[in-house]
């Protein structure tokens, strides 16, 4: 009954979707807790459909050209695990469950997205028998299925090939399950295609739009909003390469986004402790604190072994202003490089009004391959509004061969949106080009790896509890366990 599947799930058993009923399922009582009304729907999307608790992506971030490994006897299990995924190794899930740690991180991920999407299926298939007013409804349902889009944007990114990849047709490389109820299935879901997860995804925020049309109240950075939802669909459309799409939805975003901020004027209150950083409900910039963040701590990854990459802190020049306020150099003393500052207490991923503006310019820049000026100029427009928030004394960028343009955006977007959530994502979508890792041991010896382009690695396997429970779930191709050579 209904009653039973709401409180099963809130005992964190909703993931039966996928996996056997019996390892996970527990009887209670049916009428322990029976929501009845729009608001006893809202109150359950905000406890158990947003991510103030489980993490989005704690994986990636390891994986990409952004970080790197430095010099430093600071290692422990944390570290050791970190190094399985920064070497690319496809059973790091094995040696999570060797060391016994970090497992609710990252091997939990795939089970925690599916237990937020649950909650949002609640809400869709639910709400409409509840007591409330109309209004209301529509925004608790267009904060659902926003959220489920957002879920389903993660997991299709992390365990599955990107959509716009030549060798793995969308319509028949393999996804992820698709749960779009809040049936409890004693038998496991099979995998649905990419374009199948995707199309799905484009029709939930597509949804999520219309219904936030007839509300575009916002109601703080802790709640999807109008503006939020329009964002997430340039996004969501930006990985399809449906430009047209992503130039239209950000300039709906755009219309009711909060302005740049303009970084030649901002001052972070206090570097030990900001509570005006660039991840923080008090930037001026953000619209939506999305997802629990991997990086954490008084410096972010200050007493690690890894550490922001060289190749992405020397994209900066002198006159950036983001050194400073996204990233900065470590004390002389530190055996680093450069650090990542850690903007404040918050532990989200910040969606941010200069995502927009991206997201719209890289759209501009394919339609300008095209051979139309209008569309480069307006890329470049795009481009000149940001960075001239990000520069002292910037002087504006004038129309320039398409390829250059490009390779110009992408720079600005690394620096941009570095360590929150995109990278990894991006060189997908960028053809999965070849990435080189060199880890330094606590001894201090120097081994590098290698991920080849279009590598089984840029997919992550399933885990090893869902394909345990599941029989039908087909695991991704894996590569063999990498092995390093030494400097």
């Amino acid at each position: 009954m209904f009653m039973n599947k709401i409180y099963t799930f809130l005992l964190g058993s909703c993931i039966l979707a996928l996996q056997s009923c019996g390892d996970f399922l527990e009887e209670v009582s049916q009428d322990e807790f029976e929501p009845k009304t729009t608001e006893a729907f809202r109150e359950l999307l905000n406890g158990e459909g947003y991510t103030f608790t489980n993490s989005v992506n704690p994986l990636t971030y390891m994986m990409d050209d952004d970080i790197e490994s430095v010099s430093t006897s600071s290692w422990d299990d944390i570290h050791r695990i970190q190094q399985e995924l920064y070497t690319w190794q496809p059973d790091f899930y094995a040696f999570q469950d060797e060391e016994g740690t970090y497992a609710s991180s990252n091997k939990d991920v795939y089970k925690n997205l599916y237990e937020l999407i649950m909650a949002c299926n609640i809400v869709d298939e639910h709400i409409d028998g509840s007591q409330g007013t109309d209004e209301d409804k529509t925004v608790v349902r267009a904060e659902a299925l926003s959220l489920r889009a957002f879920y389903y944007l993660q997991l299709i990114n992390l365990y599955a090939y990107p959509y716009n990849d030549k060798d793995h047709d969308p319509s028949t490389a393999l996804g992820v399950p698709l749960v779009l109820t809040s049936e409890v299935f004693d038998e496991g879901k099979s995998r649905n295609t990419v374009k199948e997860v995707y199309d799905q995804i484009a029709a939930d925020i597509e949804q999520a739009c219309d219904l936030f049309n007839q509300d575009k109240i916002s109601r703080g950075v802790f709640r999807m909003s109008y503006t939020a939802a329009h964002l997430l669909a340039s996004r969501v459309y930006l990985y399809m390469e449906n430009w047209n799409k992503v130039i239209e939805h950000a300039t709906y975003a755009l219309e009711t986004a909060p302005e740049l901020v303009d970084l030649n004027n901002y001052t972070i209150d206090n570097n030990q402790n900001p509570t005006n950083g660039v991840i923080s409900r008090n930037f001026p910039e953000t619209i939506f604190l999305g997802g629990y963040r991997a990086i954490s701590g008084s410096y972010g990854l200050m007493g690690s072994p890894f550490n922001v990459s060289s190749s992405l802190f020397n994209l900066y020049t002198a006159n950036d202003l983001r050194i400073g306020t996204y990233l900065m150099k470590a004390a002389s003393n530190l055996p680093y490089n450069y650090m990542l500052l850690k903007f404040s207490s918050e532990q989200e991923y910040a969606w941010r009004t200069s995502e927009l503006y991206l997201n719209r310019a890289e759209a501009y820049i394919e339609l300008y391959k095209k051979g139309n000026q209008e569309d480069g100029q307006n890329a470049i427009n795009d481009l000149n509004v940001l960075l001239s928030k990000r520069y002292r004394g910037y002087e504006p960028l004038r129309l320039q061969p398409v390829n250059e343009l490009q390779k110009l955006y992408r720079e600005e977007r690394r620096k941009e949106l570095c360590f929150e959530g995109f990278r990894w994502f991006d060189l997908r979508r960028y053809g999965m080009p070849q990435l080189e890792h060199i880890l330094i041991d606590q001894s201090g010896n120097s081994t590098r790896y290698i991920l080849k382009e279009k590598d089984p690695s840029y997919v992550l396997p399933l885990p090893d509890n869902a394909m345990e429970h599941n029989a039908n779930l087909i695991q991704n191709e894996l590569s063999p366990r990498r092995e390093g050579s030494a400097m």
